[in-house]
């Protein structure tokens, strides 16, 4: 614990980063409200396992479709004030979901809960990137990760807890309350460097060399705009006013960072969906038993959240990615083996066995976090932050809808001890493009 107080210490601006982390933990937090209330609201309101399912759905889906929309509006409002609009409006979205009286209202809440957290990641990341140097931000990031898994971890026990104790509305009601407190906290206390506001792009804050250098001919708006220039094609003009819009150069590393964004999404999320599954249909441990294993996986994983953030601030990412990365694919490949095993061997030895696979587990897989958020750290500019962790989370998002999509239907088809190992796959292409991020040398 000495140590890692010791690597916070390092940050450049820890208050900032902390304040980033505690708001990211809230943004978590409120993003798994309902699944601990999920058999609660089936017997209350009347409602199904498949559309309490739906309600899920539909927050990832606004989520993922607005992350884009939110990063480049942080450019242009300011990157704190949308952060503080977005925890306000999921506090205001899950205190009318412990009003509703039917399916439509938590449904509606879910909508604009999506469409309000939407705005988190591309704001609060982007505002590590500018706070932080490159030989610091691993480190924040990391901090920046743990705090989302604290969240994540905590909601289950709060709003669990409170709903067993008095009734879901409460607990709900608790919560918003709950995260109205971290983010007037975090409105107070946080201090942009320099003393304010970046200025927003739309008013000129880029500067004349960095407009010259996006429109290719220091022309400015005239140069390769909507407007025809007589000797360029559809094709240019429209890629020119993409990269208007998106404030960045698609570049070779862009483009494999995206990929690997979205890898490294499906994989996580792959893994967090089936692995209580796997533990207990795919090697026949009890419930009981593999939430007792999966726990400490995710315990693992907040451990590494912040130690491997460090490591990415000494070491070249790529390969630190690559190295976490296949790790990760060998660790869950070898998980097959353990369904062979059921009944082979005793019973104590088997879960002990899963224990320390599966903490092994958390540290590999979630290391990949850290080390992806500080190469998308290290493409980001002041001016462009924004926009790029608008698009990467976009992917990001995309990559946690469709995991849970593609092994299931595997799952359906072969059943979840053959699923469940087949994630490995995943694992050896993140590999692989973390390899490749370290080829083409960065920015």
């Amino acid at each position: 614990m000495r140590e890692l107080l010791e690597e916070y210490r390092e940050i450049e601006r820890p208050r900032n980063v902390g304040l980033i982390s505690l708001a990211h933990g809230i943004n978590e937090f409120y993003g798994i409200a309902i699944p601990p209330i999920i058999p609660i609201l089936v017997a209350d309101l009347g409602i199904t396992y498949g559309q309490a399912g739906l309600l899920l759905t539909v927050f990832f889906v606004m989520y993922s479709v607005f992350q884009l929309p939110a990063g480049l509006l942080a450019d242009r409002v300011g990157k704190k004030r949308l952060l503080v609009w977005g925890l306000v409006g999921m506090a205001g979205a899950l205190a009318l979901a412990s009003t509703a009286d039917g399916y439509g209202t938590l449904v509606l809440a879910q909508v604009l809960m999506g469409i309000s957290g939407s705005t988190y990641h591309p704001a609060g990341m982007s505002l590590i990137s500018d706070i932080e140097s490159q030989d610091t931000e691993g480190k924040a990031m990391g901090v920046f990760g743990l705090g989302g898994m604290v969240g994540i971890a905590s909601a289950p026990v709060v709003i669990g807890g409170i709903a067993s104790l008095a009734d879901w509305r409460t607990a709900l009601l608790v919560a918003a309350v709950l995260g109205v407190a971290v983010t007037a906290a975090f409105q107070l206390l946080y201090r942009e460097p320099g003393g304010g506001r970046p200025t927003p792009v739309a008013d000129g804050g880029r500067g004349d060399d960095a407009e010259r250098t996006r429109s290719g001919d220091g022309r400015g708006d005239d140069a390769g705009g909507l407007r025809s220039d007589g000797g360029r094609g559809t094709v240019e003009r429209a890629r020119d006013v993409f990269r208007r819009v998106i404030q960045f150069e698609v570049t070779p590393g862009i483009v494999v960072l995206t990929i690997v964004v979205v890898l490294v999404s499906l994989q996580i999320r792959s893994i967090q969906t089936f692995a209580t599954g796997f533990l207990a249909d795919g090697v026949g441990r009890s419930t009981s038993a593999a939430n007792a294993v999966f726990f400490v996986m995710l315990a693992a994983s907040a451990v590494s959240s912040i130690w491997v953030g460090s490591l990415a601030d000494r070491y070249d990412r790529g390969r630190l990615g690559a190295l976490a990365a296949g790790i990760t694919s060998l660790l869950v490949v070898s998980t097959a083996a353990f369904v062979a095993a059921d009944g082979a061997v005793g019973e104590w030895l088997l879960t002990g066995s899963l224990v320390v696979v599966f903490a092994v587990l958390g540290l590999a897989l979630y290391a990949c976090t850290p080390i992806k958020n500080a190469l998308m750290s290290e493409y980001a500019t002041r001016d462009s932050s924004g926009s790029l962790f608008g698009v990467t989370q976009t992917a990001s998002s995309a990559g946690s809808a469709a995991g849970p999509a593609i092994f299931g239907y595997v799952a359906t088809e072969g059943g979840i001890g053959v699923a469940f190992p087949l994630i490995a796959s995943v694992g050896l292409v993140i590999a692989v493009g973390f390899y490749t991020l370290s080829w083409l040398g960065g920015p």
